[in-house]
């Protein structure tokens, strides 16, 4: 360490005017990750827990692995928040299962409160608290509980509504004081659509013109009357608290741009997809070209609907990916045609978005060397247009980024993750720039976990070492050394960022570089991007928070033998 310390202060009385612009964030903005409870805790029969529908779809399906025991999180969430917090996080966004903080009363016919799953989130939000990162909690993402759909449809009843309601009030009455930013919904297009239009998702149905869209009528339903309800009671627990839902799309961009008919159809896209559940939170009724476009496919508002649905929300939030080019599915320059198309939605909005602007790269391959997310294309500069076009609804309304990532494969040294989140946060940064009322960015995910059906693919900035056991149909109790965390370029750079609040310039963080030993390649970084006396303060805070990380090999892969840790 002295002779580390030695070369930095060399390094530090060196610089010269020629070191590169700062671009730091400021005080305030929430630097974080996020995790969603179906996906990483595990203990599906633990602490009361009963069955979701995310349990149900996986066991009836032969093609799916489940999520039984997923990353452990259940049980090593002190471990995983010890790991954010060394990382000098700022916050960090999970979600409570619902089906483990209450369970079906056949007697009232109602959702009831279960003690012990309770208690575990009253541990896990103490413990976020106690490491100085802000708890952003996602009421729903995506696991309903299996009574709530058995014998009505879940979010094709209306009744599901005041179920809802009555589990949001709960949380709040529980967890109000905890928790400073609130998420009714993660992704609704993504449930909706997925879920009940066209079968990948839980509860896996499909062939329909109007399932998805009445699902979704639903779902903003629901999202009103907990907003309202949230409004009328945050000033019981937590004044200053804030609520919204989680909105998805890619950014599509229009095959031609000086075609009007590819603007037009990117226009479309966008109110498809975000459109659909932005217009009614801030207008009060879904986009005038949704309505044009699915005709009595789209369920209708009354005026009563449309005043409560208005003005339900504090912060718009915004999960991006990916971006496209598109044209219209009529185009003679389309890939494909309108009636190849699945029923509902998507033949509804008649868009070709089977292209990848210039210059994206697309997600990474699985062992045969297909892609694992053929949806994907990462593209830095869709991030900002996109946002800019939710800023346009209400410019007085913060955003919050809640999701951004890059679809990975089991590959732990993940250059294009690290190129990923490096020129995405730049985006983010511009963005800042510009005016733009960003008040924090969230990668996903913290930990690689179960997305949606099997364990592919990887987002995690840190390689979770799953086993043979770890998606079977049945629970099993994982070794200490199963499921360990180690860390990505990414999650190193990353915490480069958290800790000094500023970007690492990209030339200092390529692991493939050659920098003079005994300086690590981040350490090199660290010391580029400052040049003062501060800076070196916080390298030093990296050197300790280096060696909180879980440690592996230079040389290992993923079939690399790893020691156990108890």
């Amino acid at each position: 360490m002295a002779k580390v310390a030695a070369l930095l202060l060399l390094a530090l009385v060196g610089a010269t005017a020629t070191a590169p612009t700062t671009k730091c964030f400021p005080d305030g903005f929430y630097l974080g990750t996020a995790t969603a409870a179906y996906q990483v805790e595990g203990g599906v029969n633990e602490t009361g827990r009963t069955s979701s529908i995310w349990d149900d779809f996986c066991r009836s399906r032969d093609d799916l692995q489940c999520a039984n025991v997923a990353d452990d999180m259940l049980h090593r969430y002190e471990s995983d928040i010890k790991i954010m917090q060394d990382m000098g996080l700022t916050s960090f966004r999970l979600s409570i299962s619902w089906s483990r903080v209450m369970t079906w009363s056949a007697a009232t016919k109602r959702m009831v409160r279960n003690d012990e799953g309770i208690a575990f989130y009253h541990r896990l939000l103490d413990a976020v608290i106690r490491a100085k990162m802000a708890p952003i909690v996602t009421l729903y993402h995506w696991d309903l509980p299996s009574a709530l759909y058995v014998g009505s449809g879940g979010w094709l009843s209306r009744d599901v509504v005041p179920h809802f309601k009555e589990y949001a009030n709960l949380m709040f009455d529980e967890f109000g004081t905890k928790v400073p930013i609130w998420t009714t919904f993660n992704e609704p297009w993504s449930f909706c659509v997925g879920g009940y239009g066209e079968g990948y998702h839980a509860p896996g149905l499909s062939h329909s013109d109007t399932a998805s869209y009445l699902a979704a009528h639903h779902v903003l339903l629901a999202h009103a009357a907990v907003v309202r309800l949230f409004h009328s009671r945050r000033h019981q627990f937590y004044p200053t608290a804030q609520i919204g839902i989680v909105l998805n799309s890619d950014m599509p961009f229009p095959l031609d741009p000086t075609s009007p008919d590819d603007v037009a159809t990117s226009e479309r896209k966008l109110q498809f997809s975000l459109g659909w559940f932005l217009s009614p939170i801030v207008h009060g009724d879904y986009p005038e070209v949704m309505k044009a476009y699915a005709g009595d496919h789209l369920p209708v508002f009354s005026d009563d609907e449309k005043a409560h649905l208005k003005g339900t929300y504090d912060v718009f939030m915004v999960n991006y990916y990916s971006s496209s080019v598109v044209t219209d599915c009529n185009s003679t320059r389309s890939t494909v045609t309108c009636d190849s198309l699945k029923q509902g939605w998507q033949r509804d909005a008649g868009v070709d978005n089977a292209r990848a602007p210039p210059g994206a790269r697309p997600g990474s391959v699985n062992a045969k060397g297909e892609p694992l997310c053929g949806w994907f294309s990462g593209y830095p500069d869709g991030y900002l247009p996109l946002t800019r076009w939710v800023h346009a609804h209400n410019t007085s309304t913060p955003i919050l980024l809640t999701e951004n990532g890059w679809c990975g494969n089991a590959t732990i040294d993940n250059q294009d993750q690290l190129w990923y989140f490096q020129t995405h946060l730049d985006r983010v940064w511009q963005g800042l720039q510009e005016g733009l009322p960003l008040i924090g960015y969230t990668a996903w995910s913290f930990l690689d976990n179960y997305e949606w059906g099997s364990f592919e693919p990887r987002f995690g900035l840190f390689y979770v070492n799953y086993t043979t056991k770890t998606g079977g149909k049945e629970s099993y109790d994982p070794a200490a050394s199963d499921l360990a965390r180690i860390p990505r370029p990414a999650a190193t750079w990353f915490a480069q960022v958290a800790q000094t609040r500023c970007l690492v310039p990209e030339s200092t963080t390529r692991l493939d570089a050659q920098p003079p030993r005994p300086l690590p390649s981040w350490l090199q970084g660290a010391i580029y991007l400052g040049y003062t006396a501060p800076m070196a303060i916080a390298v030093v805070a990296m050197l300790a928070f280096h060696g909180h990380l879980p440690r592996v090999p230079a040389g290992a892969h993923e079939t690399t033998p790893l020691l156990r840790t108890a």
